[in-house]
C-alpha cells in the first residue's frame, strides 16, 4: 500500500490532488469547453472535500471514476488507453495513478516499479537529492543552477530481453513549501556551492532540507527508448577493438540485436569474403568466437545465383517461413533442417565494395520481414567495417605465420638469428630474449633508385584525361535527348556537365575523381534507362557510353589503364633486372639485399664482416658490389629506354646511387620486423636517401636524375674519384657515352655539401 506522505533524506513529501483540483476550480470560473467540462465536475469536486489534502490510497480507489476524469487535464481521455503516463509523489517512485499502459508495462502487482533506474553513474538516492536541493534553490533562493538528467527505467522480461524506458517528469502540479523565514545563505556559501555542485554533504551543510516539504504531484511521461538504446549500444560494441573476435562482446551484439528486434531466439552469423576465402564467425562457448574461413567455390554452390545477385544489388533476402518458401539455396535448406523459420541475409558494403554478409535465423515464423532491413540501417556501415577490421587481422595472423615459421630471414643474415636462438635453448634462458634488437656493426650501404619522371604529374593528367571522356560521353547523350524532348532539367544537367569539363581544363584539384564520379552515378547514369527509349539515336549514344566504361570498374578507364600498365611494365623488368643480378653477386661475398617497389623500385645493399658468419671481409668485394651496383643500373637505365616502345604510354625514368664510404651499423627491430640504421650519427645516411629524390643543381635549379643518366651522389672526393675509374671503365665497354657532369647539390633540408657525378647511359 502506498503511503500518503514520505519522508526522503530530510525533505518531506507529500502527495496531494489539491493542484489539480484547484485547477478545475478555476476553470469553472471561465467559459469554453473546458468551463463547461469543470461545471460539470465541480458537483462532485465539491461532495468529495476528502480529495483535498495529502493522498489517501483509499479515497483515491473509491473516487476512481472521478480521478480519471480529473486527471484529464494533465493527459487528454483519448490519450489515456496507449500513452505512459501516471502521478507520483515528488522526488520518488511512488506512483498513484497511471495508464493502464503504465500500469501493465511497468509497475507491478503492488504498484512498484518493475525494472531498475539506469542512470549511467549516479545512483538514484543522489539524483533525487540533488534534484532537492537544486529546486530549493532555484524556486525559493532564486539561484538557477541548469541540470538535466534523464532517468531510464531497465526492464528485463521473462523471456531475457532488455527493454528501455526514458522517463520525463512534469513539475507544474507541485509546490516547493518552505518555513517563514527562510535559512540564511552567505554569498560566500553560494560561490562555493556553484564550483561543487555535486558535492551533497556540501549541501546538507548549506540548506536544510528537513525545513522544506515538496506538496502535490509529479507527472511521469514514458517513452520506450529499446530501439535507440540498443542501436547505440550495438555501435559502441563494434567500434571496440576485434568485436567479432571477442566472444563475450559478440555475444553481447548478438543479444542486443535479440533486444532490438525482440526476438528472443536470434541466431546471428557473419560472413566476410576476400582473397578467394570466405570467413564464417558466430559467438561460440570458447572465449574467441567460432571461426573458419571456407573456399568460396563450396560457398557458391550453397547459395543460388539469385540470391548472389541479390546481395551483389545490395538488398536482403527476407524469408517469413522457411516451410512454406520454395528455398533455392543450400543455405536455408541447412537453416531449415537446424530448425529455423524466420530468416534474413542482408549485405555488408565498404567503400562501396561487398565484403561479406550477415544473416539473422528464427524458430518463430514471421520473426522478420521485409522492413526489418531498414531498422539496420543504422549499423550495418559499422558491422562492414568490424568484417574489414577483422579479415584484416586475420590475414596479419596469416602473414605472421608466414614469417615465424615458413618464409626465412634473408641468407646471409639468417645464421645470425639462428645463433641466437641456439644460444637461447642451449642456456635455458627465457624465450623473450628472441626480442631483443640484432645489431650488425661496420656494414657499408648501397643504395640505387629507379623512379618515373613526374608519375604523379602523369598519374594526374590520365585521370583527367578519362573524366574529361566520360563527361563529354554524357554529355552527348543529354544533348541527344534534349533535342529528342526539351526537358528543363536535362538542360541544367548539361549545364553542370559542361562546368565540370571547363573546370578540368585546368587541372585536376584533390577530390575532383570522387565528386565527379558521384555526379555521374548518383544523378546522371540513372537517367540513361528513361532518355534511352526517347529515339535510336539516344540509344546508340547511351550504348558508347555504357560501352567506354571499364566492366570491373564501371568508369572510363583508357589512359589510366595504359599509364598503370606501363608503370607495371618499367617496375617488373627493373626488379626482374636486379633480381637476376642479384644471384650473381651474391657469388662473390654474401650481403644482405632487399628492393621496394612504389613509383619506380629501390634496391639497399650492407655488405660487411659483421654480416658474413665467418668474418672474412677485404675491402676487394665492396669495391666489386660496388662496380656491379653501376654496372646494373646502367642496364637498367638502357633498357627502360629501350621498353618504352612497348608502352601505350611512355614513361621516362631518371636513376641514381648513393655512396658512402665510411661504414655504419644496422639494427633488425623485432617490433618492425626491418633493418634501421642505428644511432644518431648514421641517421644522416637515411635522411638523404629519404630526399634525394628532390634534390636539384645548385645554381641551376635542374633536378639532379635526368632520364637515361645516372646520378652518383657522393660526399668525399675520394669516393668520386673511386666511382670516376669505374666510369672510364664502362665508357671503353661502351656502356656510358659522352662527358662526365660535376655537379654540386643544392642544400637539401638538414643536409649541405653533396656533390654528384652524372653520366649518360649508352643506348646498345
Amino acid at each position: 500500500m502506498v503511503q500518503t506522505m514520505t519522508r526522503t533524506g530530510a525533505m518531506r513529501l507529500t502527495p496531494s490532488l489539491d493542484s489539480i483540483l484547484d485547477f478545475w476550480s478555476k476553470q469553472a470560473e471561465g467559459s469554453g469547453p473546458m468551463a463547461a467540462m469543470a461545471k460539470l465536475m465541480m458537483p462532485q469536486i465539491t461532495a468529495h472535500p476528502e480529495l483535498r489534502g495529502p493522498l489517501n490510497p483509499e479515497v483515491l480507489a473509491a473516487n476512481a471514476e472521478l480521478v480519471d476524469a480529473l486527471v484529464s487535464c494533465v493527459l487528454p481521455a483519448g490519450l489515456q488507453r496507449f500513452s505512459f503516463a501516471a502521478l507520483a509523489t515528488p522526488s520518488s517512485f511512488d506512483v498513484h495513478w497511471a495508464t493502464p499502459r503504465f500500469r501493465r508495462e511497468l509497475l507491478d502487482g503492488e504498484g512498484r516499479f518493475r525494472g531498475e533506474p539506469f542512470l549511467q553513474g549516479m545512483t538514484w538516492l543522489y539524483l533525487r537529492q540533488l534534484f532537492q536541493y537544486l529546486s530549493v534553490a532555484r524556486q525559493l533562493y532564486e539561484r538557477h543552477f541548469p541540470f538535466e538528467k534523464s532517468v531510464i527505467i531497465e526492464q528485463t522480461g521473462s523471456n531475457g530481453l532488455t527493454r528501455y524506458f526514458q522517463l520525463r517528469a512534469h513539475f507544474d502540479h507541485f509546490e516547493l513549501r518552505a518555513p517563514k523565514k527562510l535559512p540564511k545563505v552567505s554569498e560566500e556559501a553560494w560561490e562555493q556551492l556553484s564550483m561543487e555542485l555535486d558535492d551533497l554533504e556540501l549541501w546538507k551543510k548549506t540548506i536544510p532540507l528537513d525545513e522544506f516539504e515538496m506538496y502535490g504531484v509529479v507527472v511521469y511521461e514514458a517513452t520506450d527508448i529499446t530501439e535507440e538504446m540498443t542501436l547505440s549500444a550495438i555501435k559502441q560494441e563494434l567500434v571496440a577493438k576485434d568485436p567479432l573476435q571477442d566472444n563475450a562482446r559478440f555475444s553481447r551484439i548478438q543479444d542486443h540485436f535479440r533486444m532490438l528486434l525482440s526476438v528472443d531466439d536470434l541466431g546471428l552469423m557473419v560472413m566476410g569474403s576476400r582473397d578467394g576465402l570466405l570467413l564464417e564467425l558466430s559467438p561460440g562457448e570458447n572465449t574467441a568466437s567460432d571461426w573458419r574461413t571456407v573456399d568460396l567455390a563450396t560457398i557458391h554452390q550453397k547459395l543460388s545465383l539469385h540470391c548472389q545477385a541479390t546481395l551483389k544489388d545490395g538488398r536482403a533476402i527476407v524469408i517469413e517461413d522457411l516451410q512454406k518458401a520454395e528455398l533455392c539455396s543450400q543455405m536455408m535448406v541447412d537453416a531449415l533442417q537446424q530448425g529455423a523459420r524466420s530468416y534474413l541475409m542482408m549485405p555488408l558494403f565498404f567503400e562501396g565494395q561487398k565484403v561479406g554478409v550477415f544473416t539473422f535465423t528464427s524458430r518463430v515464423p514471421h520473426a522478420f520481414n521485409n522492413l526489418t532491413p531498414y531498422r539496420l540501417q543504422e549499423v550495418t556501415p559499422l558491422l562492414a567495417l568490424a568484417v574489414r577490421r577483422t579479415w584484416d587481422t586475420f590475414q596479419q595472423r596469416v602473414e605472421s605465420v608466414i614469417r615465424e615459421r615458413f618464409t626465412a630471414l634473408h641468407p646471409a643474415v639468417e645464421w645470425k638469428f639462428r645463433q641466437q636462438a641456439l644460444e637461447v635453448v642451449r642456456t635455458d634462458h627465457d624465450l623473450e630474449l628472441l626480442g631483443e634488437d640484432i645489431v650488425f656493426q661496420n656494414v657499408y650501404p648501397l643504395f640505387g633508385a629507379s623512379d618515373v619522371r613526374n608519375s604523379t604529374v602523369i598519374r594526374n593528367d590520365t585521370i583527367q584525361q578519362d573524366l574529361s571522356l566520360q563527361l563529354r560521353l554524357a554529355s552527348g547523350v543529354l544533348e541527344s535527348a534534349y533535342s529528342e524532348r526539351r526537358l528543363t532539367y536535362l538542360s541544367s544537367r548539361r549545364y553542370r556537365l559542361k562546368q565540370w569539363l571547363a573546370h578540368l581544363e585546368h587541372g585536376l584539384d584533390s577530390g575532383d575523381e570522387p565528386r565527379i564520379i558521384e555526379f555521374l552515378r548518383g544523378e546522371i547514369e540513372p537517367l540513361f534507362d528513361t532518355l534511352a527509349k526517347f529515339s535510336d539515336t539516344v540509344f546508340a549514344a547511351v550504348k558508347s557510353y555504357r560501352e567506354a566504361l571499364d566492366p570491373r570498374l564501371g568508369l572510363v578507364y583508357q589512359q589510366r589503364k595504359q599509364y598503370e600498365q606501363s608503370m607495371t611494365l618499367l617496375k617488373e623488368r627493373t626488379a626482374e633486372i636486379l633480381s637476376r643480378r642479384q644471384v650473381e653477386a651474391q657469388q662473390v661475398f654474401p650481403h644482405y639485399f632487399e628492393l621496394h617497389k612504389s613509383d619506380g623500385v629501390d634496391h639497399m645493399l650492407y655488405v660487411g664482416p659483421s654480416i658474413h658468419p665467418h668474418g672474412d671481409f677485404d675491402p676487394l668485394y665492396l669495391r666489386n658490389l660496388r662496380l656491379w651496383q653501376l654496372e646494373t643500373m646502367v642496364e637498367i637505365a638502357c633498357g627502360s629506354r629501350r621498353w618504352t616502345s612497348e608502352m601505350e604510354r611512355v614513361l621516362e625514368s631518371a636513376h641514381l646511387l648513393l655512396v658512402q664510404d665510411n661504414p655504419l651499423s644496422i639494427r633488425f627491430s623485432q617490433d618492425e620486423k626491418q633493418f634501421n640504421v642505428d644511432g644518431a650519427y648514421n641517421a644522416r645516411y637515411e635522411i638523404i636517401k629519404k630526399r634525394l629524390d628532390k634534390a636539384e643543381v645548385r645554381d641551376t635549379g635542374e633536378r639532379l636524375t635526368q632520364p637515361g643518366k645516372i646520378a652518383i651522389v657522393y660526399s668525399h672526393p675520394r669516393e668520386a674519384a673511386e666511382y670516376r675509374d669505374y666510369i672510364d671503365y664502362l665508357q671503353s665497354l661502351g656502356q656510358l657515352e659522352g662527358p662526365v657532369e660535376e655537379l654540386e647539390i643544392a642544400p637539401l633540408q638538414g643536409v649541405v655539401g653533396l656533390r654528384a657525378l652524372r653520366i649518360t647511359a649508352a643506348l646498345t
